[in-house]
């Protein structure tokens, strides 16, 4: 046995019987019948012998079933409201074929037509139209199959959803970012709009710094260039000068101030000399020029002989520097001192005015860290008379009573000033500057994490020094005070890969932080003083940093 559902469309009537002989209109409705089953439609009031319904019915349907009466039968009524309703007719409707079909096929359909209404007499009393549809319920199992299925269909439904969301998606991608499709602003979530914003962010970004690596390499790649190039002109220029050098070592005069000049990057021979050169200017005694002389012993004489062959030899600028940052530093800074006397003209010599040009030696690396701190410096005003006598540089010998004290060491020192500079012995000094070009080389390697503190605190004098000095040479000596500050912002060197600056130096590692720092600190400083700074201030540390000012401290290793 099938057991089914069986819908019933009752559409309208048309050509109804009148049975009401008072003249006014019927109101007919609708008594459905399939067995035991009955619906009633609605009452078309009003609407006389043509009324129209459109209503549905559901009746349970067995077949087979206990009895073979299938039919579907339509008692059409008028609806009368003081006396029984009025019998308008009937129209039976034969199911058995129509159900046998939907058995088999599992459903059956009988479009809306229409049907003879017969009154109870077999009088023709007009017509109904009805449509009619069957269904077959499946069984258990087949009902579960199809609810399976249903789920499956609705999965398979939603990831063609997802499917055809992420080709959209995927096509607005071909054609720009995705935030900027207005297309997927309603198919996306919030986070994730504001997550593919940010993806685009940091796209753009990521463009960004490629263009500027691409700038950077284009940059380093000229730099690299212009570097062999000027390297290919030291090399012209130190070979000219070789040459230059060997064929004047036949004049004995300028062999002796050569050997003098050696002899002061390691010893102090040349102050010594120049000093005895002065007191017999100025006071012409023997007496002193002895007993200055006499104080050479054998060790300082063998030491400026090795001096004076280092001198001889000093276009060979792969010499071996003592690879210790101290030893380095010192190195460095005597190579200076020697450049400098090399420029410096003798005390009789023409008083002309001349600013040492600029030579790019320093060595930087990809690291750097320049100070921003500024403070006022005081005017490097250093107008010595150059023929004035060495004992006397500062102009306080003579007492109050006339005599002559001593003042120490100053007496020995050398003077060097913008106007005894001459840049005529430029050409000299290219040997020396490539050896400078070395030991700045190495300063870029250097590694300072065993030394001691006063090892330290030497090192990053010298350093200091060396860079006011490197500057001097690349930028000429100032003659204000702004540009002297504006030469300590330049003063900079590259010491284990990092370029630091004279003031960066003075303020972040000789100094202490208190001293020196104001408003927030900054996390670059911070990482400079734990790896460079000293543990402890050091409060002489004024009388050590010479910028050549007036009130700076004389220059010492």
């Amino acid at each position: 046995m099938t057991i089914g559902t069986m819908e019933v469309t009752l559409v309208g009537a048309k050509g109804l019987k009148n049975t009401d002989f008072s003249g006014g209109g019927i109101d007919p409705y609708v008594l459905v019948q399939y067995k035991s089953q009955e619906r009633k439609s609605g009452v078309a009031r009003g609407q006389g012998r043509a009324p129209v319904w459109n209503e549905k019915f559901m009746f349970r349907v067995e077949y087979p079933g206990a009895d073979d009466h299938y039919k579907l039968i339509l008692k059409i009524m008028d609806k009368d409201s003081f006396t029984a309703d009025d019998y308008l007719g009937q129209a039976t409707i034969y199911l058995k074929e129509f159900l046998e079909i939907g058995v088999e096929n599992g459903t059956a359909e009988l479009p809306p037509r229409k049907y003879s209404v017969v009154y109870s007499d077999q009088s023709y009393s007009g017509e109904i139209q009805v449509g009619i549809t069957f269904n077959q319920k499946p069984s258990e199992d087949k009902q579960r199959r199809l609810d399976l299925k249903e789920e499956e269909v609705e999965k398979l439904e939603a990831e063609l959803d997802g499917e055809l969301k992420l080709k959209k998606i995927l096509q607005c991608a071909l054609q720009g970012p995705v935030h900027s499709c207005s297309c997927l602003s309603s198919l996306l979530p919030n986070k994730v709009r504001v997550l593919l914003a940010e993806l685009a962010m940091v796209e753009e970004e990521i463009i960004w710094l490629e263009r500027k690596v691409d700038e950077l390499k284009f940059s380093l790649h000229q730099e690299k260039s212009k570097t062999k190039e000027q390297e290919m002109l030291w090399q012209q220029w130190g070979q000219q000068q070789q040459m230059q050098l060997i064929s004047r070592e036949g004049n004995q005069t300028e062999l002796k101030d050569f050997e003098l000049l050696s002899r002061s990057l390691n010893c102090e021979e040349y102050r010594k000399d120049k000093l005895v050169r002065g007191r017999r200017a100025s006071m012409g005694s023997s007496t002193d020029i002895q007993s200055m002389s006499s104080t050479r012993s054998t060790e300082e004489i063998a030491e400026n002989s090795r001096c004076s062959r280092r001198g001889r030899n000093y276009s060979q600028t792969d010499a071996a520097v003592v690879e210790k940052p101290n030893k380095l530093s010192e190195e460095l800074i005597k190579c200076l001192i020697g450049i400098f006397l090399q420029l410096n003209q003798a005390p009789l010599d023409t008083k002309r005015s001349a600013i040492v040009p600029k030579y790019p030696l320093s060595c930087k690396n990809s690291k750097g860290f320049m100070s921003k701190t500024s403070f006022n410096c005081t005017i490097p005003a250093c107008s010595f008379d150059d023929s004035s006598s060495n004992l006397d540089p500062y102009g306080i010998l003579p007492d109050l009573d006339g005599t002559i004290r001593d003042v120490g060491p100053y007496k020995t020192f050398v003077q060097i000033t913008r106007n005894s500079l001459d840049t005529g012995r430029v050409s000299e000094c290219f040997p020396a500057m490539g050896k400078l070009r070395i030991l700045m080389h190495k300063l870029c390697n250097v590694d300072l994490t065993y030394l001691t503190y006063k090892q330290k605190l030497a090192f990053w004098i010298n350093i200091y020094n060396g860079c006011i000095m490197h500057a001097f040479l690349q930028h000429g000596l100032p003659s204000t005070q702004e540009k002297l500050l504006a030469l300590m912002n330049k003063a900079a060197m590259n010491v284990g890969g990092i370029v630091l600056n004279a003031l960066a130096i003075e303020h972040f590692i000789l100094r202490h932080p208190s001293d020196s720092k104001q408003g927030p600190t900054d996390e670059k400083e911070m990482l400079l003083r734990h790896a460079y700074g000293l543990g402890y201030p050091e409060p002489n540390i004024t009388f050590a940093l010479c910028r050549g000012s007036w009130s700076s401290p004389a220059l010492m290793l």
